[in-house]
């Protein structure tokens, strides 16, 4: 017969929880320095200067910010729809609970392909009179 454990499972609070994951997040060295190729949606550009959004791809989503000090010294213009590799360290911000990538440097990978099928879907509706007053 099994005998039960004396201590049983720990538990812990959310916030102890989420501070675990990112010190988890941040002694990884492939997380700390990673590059992501993914399609540019949700881009904002916040009065503050820093730029926040999300790449994805047909699979998933990941939420990306560069910081101010970057934003100002990155030359490639990004947008919606863009296609691109990003670099940084993936980190967890803590009062959201949210994984999001920290973005250090950018490079053009061309104009992503969700977008264009987007592009092909609104030409076939605008053919089809879908957007005529």
């Amino acid at each position: 017969m099994d005998q039960l454990p004396l201590l049983g499972p720990f538990s812990l609070t959310v916030t102890e929880l989420t501070r675990y994951l990112r010190q988890l997040f941040e002694s990884d060295d492939v997380l700390q320095d990673v590059w992501v190729y993914g399609e540019i949606s949700n881009l904002t550009r916040h009065t503050s200067g820093h730029v926040y959004f999300t790449i994805k791809d047909s699979g998933a989503a990941l939420k990306c910010v560069i910081w101010k000090s970057l934003a100002m010294r990155i030359r490639l213009p990004i947008q919606n729809g863009m296609a691109i590799e990003a670099r940084g360290a993936i980190g967890i911000y803590e009062p959201r609970g949210e994984y999001q990538l920290y973005v250090s440097a950018v490079r053009s990978a061309g104009e992503g392909q969700l977008y264009q099928q987007f592009l092909k879907l609104k030409a076939r509706l605008e053919t089809e009179g879908y957007f005529d007053a």
